[in-house]
């Protein structure tokens, strides 16, 4: 190499080394700016895209406050380096945040289920919530074998844009007919049509569900066929449902000893019931006295309700009847013991199960009975040709007819027909009164297509008042022979509820089978002289005085009808055209005829937790009005005019027993009205 290029050489190097001290230097002098400007601040964080900025506290190395300048919102779907400013004090710097997608997508394992004739499935329906802060893919790693019944252990791979990847596991099951139906305990059963998952005219169920225990609660496998093939599913049945027990006082001697199950003789469960006292009482003690018990299912559902224990010097007991308690046979039960007493309490029809306390006296001496009313005798009714529709299910009480007992009576079935076969089929039906007595009654089902139009309920001419909202449906309804929730609806169109009138309003109902039926009444509208406020005001003045916390439903509404029957005199005269005028006059004046006995009576009645309709006399020559009412007991006449026949007190009556003493005076359009209940009403204690 020659000298002149060593020098060059040399040169050169020399100069780089000048460079990089330079660079050096000034690195080392920025370095110093940076350490002594970002002197307790970090210059840069990592944040999660989706997440955000972080607190501006977080550029803090010693965990100072700190505020953003201007705005923070950095991308929630992008990645990038993002310039923000952060002040601490009376410093701001420019701060980096790197944001980067550095998780894989979130999801969770669905576990669906499929069915036989579907030929495919997508990915994401075999995912729930699934998750990520940029956009993602969703594909089979493994998929199901779709025609198949069987239980499939598949896998879904979730990408997203940014190359984040996840694999998740499922299971995925292919049904010819459901997995597992469950049967709540005491509901109508299942047929083949509630265990399939696919239409088949073929299908077939090769289990006999009358075999099946529907009160015991577990698992049941039930088989059927369709297509050459068997499917199985499980029959769950299960009981959720709290017990309801019927509770009747008991009356025992002094020191006597009683259980908790001597108080029920029933219970709306589905399954067995035992009892227990929270906590037993003391029968050293004359008296009456509320105690506690605890009614717990089978399905561990439990209730605590009250009881009514009557300790008394003695007990007599009788079979139930429509009969008065006599003195004369009450003093034959108790024995030579009680000779010459007579009885203080007046005397008591024999159809209230349970004890009743009753009072006797001789010479100033008192003694208490607990006078018990036991049901012994089972109930009896006919069975009939009921007509029913193919694929509904129909009520077994629907089957009966002439029901007599004396307590009240439920119905259900023993053996049941096929919903979907048409044609005639014997049923089994049992009856059982409240005392648990029981007797089974043959019937038929015609089970046929259904052309039947709903029926639609007390949709009668009514008076509106101008201004105010009108409640179409407050008292209208429709029933249906087979579709249990029938659409009903109203064409007010022609209404102008501002303008005093007559207007037609049209009522129409429409089945599942679109069978069709309308009726059309007139709406007439007058003016307000009584607000709402106003007559509320009143009615819950009277109510606060007549009701007492803990009333059952039926004794608030005795108690409505005694108010009503002993607090309004009987004038001859009202206004007809506006029955909010006449409940206020007799709430506050007590005078009026039979329209203010109705307008009060309802206005008091829609304030407790009853069904209340509206009904006026047939073809009389003059006007009656009167209710009708449902406890939840079916329908009965509900009339607390002090002036009828004989001044009957017309609480809780059939139609039957108001024809003995009128056939005209409660006559009425029973077309406009559901049918009423053919059994006595029986006041409960």
């Amino acid at each position: 190499m020659s000298r002149t290029a060593v020098k060059e050489k040399r040169k050169t190097k020399k100069g780089l080394l000048i460079a990089f001290a330079i660079v050096l230097a000034i690195a080392v002098a920025a370095a110093v700016v940076v350490f002594g400007v970002y002197r307790g601040m970090h210059i840069f964080l990592r944040a999660e895209l989706g997440n955000g900025a972080p607190d501006a506290g977080a550029f803090m190395k010693n965990g100072s406050k700190a505020s953003y300048v201007g705005d923070a919102d950095v991308s929630l779907k992008e990645e990038g380096t993002y310039v923000l400013t952060v002040k601490n004090e009376e410093t701001s710097r420019k701060v980096l945040l790197i944001v980067r997608d550095t998780k894989a997508p979130q999801a969770e394992a669905k576990n669906p289920s499929i069915t036989v004739d579907d030929k495919s499935m997508e990915p994401e329906d075999a995912l729930t919530e699934i998750k990520d802060a940029s956009e993602y893919t969703v594909r089979w790693q493994t998929e199901p074998v779709y025609g198949k019944v069987g239980s499939y252990d598949c896998a879904v791979i979730l990408k997203d844009s940014c190359g984040n990847e996840q694999t998740i596991k499922t299971t995925v099951k292919v049904l010819g007919t459901i997995d597992v139906l469950t049967y709540e305990a005491g509901t109508p059963h299942p047929t083949l049509k509630d265990f399939m998952v696919v239409e088949r005219d073929n299908a077939e169920l090769l289990t006999d569900l009358s075999s099946i225990d529907w009160t015991k609660l577990g698992d049941n496998k039930v088989e059927i066929k369709f297509d050459g093939n068997t499917y199985t599913s499980t029959l769950r049945i299960v009981d959720t449902t709290a017990p309801v027990p019927d509770l009747v006082p008991v009356a025992v001697k002094t020191g006597g000893e009683v259980t908790a199950a001597d108080f029920a003789v029933g219970c709306d469960d589905a399954t067995e019931v035992s009892y227990e006292f929270v906590s037993k009482p003391d029968t050293g003690k004359k008296g009456s006295f509320e105690v506690n018990i605890k009614a717990t299912d089978k399905g561990g559902n439990t209730a605590e309700v009250k009881g009514k224990l009557i300790v008394c010097d003695a007990v007599a007991q009788f079979e139930a009847s429509n009969d008065m308690l006599s003195e004369a046979g009450l003093l034959k039960q108790l024995g030579a013991d009680y000779a010459g007493y007579t009885m203080e309490t007046e005397p008591f029809m024999l159809n209230s199960l349970g004890a009743h306390e009753v009072r006797l006296i001789k010479d100033g001496v008192t003694k208490t009975v607990g006078v018990t009313v036991k049901d012994t005798t089972a109930p009896t009714a006919d069975g009939i040709k009921c007509p029913c529709s193919t694929g509904y299910y129909c009520e077994p009480i629907k089957f009966l007819e002439n029901i007599k007992d004396v307590s009240s009576v439920k119905a259900s079935f023993t053996s049941e027909p096929d919903w979907d076969t048409e044609g005639e089929q014997e049923v089994e039906i049992t009856l059982t009164d409240r005392a648990g007595n029981q007797t089974t009654v043959k019937a038929t089902a015609v089970i046929s297509p259904d052309k039947t139009a709903p029926v639609i309920y007390a949709a009668r001419d009514r008076y509106c008042y101008v201004g105010e909202a009108v409640a179409y449906f407050k008292e209208v309804f429709t029933v249906d022979n087979a579709d249990p929730e029938p659409e009903l609806t109203v064409d007010k169109s022609k209404v102008d509820a501002k303008k005093v009138g007559e207007y037609d309003v049209t009522y129409k109902a429409k089945d599942h089978e679109g069978n069709e039926s309308s009726v059309t009444v007139k709406y007439k509208f007058i003016e307000n002289k009584v607000t709402d406020e106003k007559l509320n005001a009143e009615v819950d003045k009277v109510l606060g005085r007549i009701l007492k916390d803990g009333m059952s439903l039926e004794k608030q509404a005795y108690a409505i009808f005694d108010y009503v029957y002993s607090n309004i005199t009987y004038s001859g005269d009202s206004d007809k055209t506006d029955w909010k005028s006449e409940a206020y006059r007799g709430l506050t004046k007590g005078a009026g005829d039979c329209f203010t006995f109705y307008a009060t009576t309802y206005a008091l009645l829609q304030k407790i937790d009853c069904q209340v309709l509206s009904v006026e006399r047939l073809n009389g020559r003059t006007q009656h009005f009167w209710c009708l009412v449902n406890l939840g007991t079916g329908w009965y006449h509900f009339d607390a005019c002090n002036v009828g026949p004989e001044h009957l007190r017309c609480f809780m009556k059939t139609s039957e027993e108001l024809v003995k003493y009128s056939v005209q005076y409660w006559r009425f359009d029973t077309s406009l009205y559901p049918q009423l209940e053919t059994r006595p009403y029986v006041m409960e204690n």
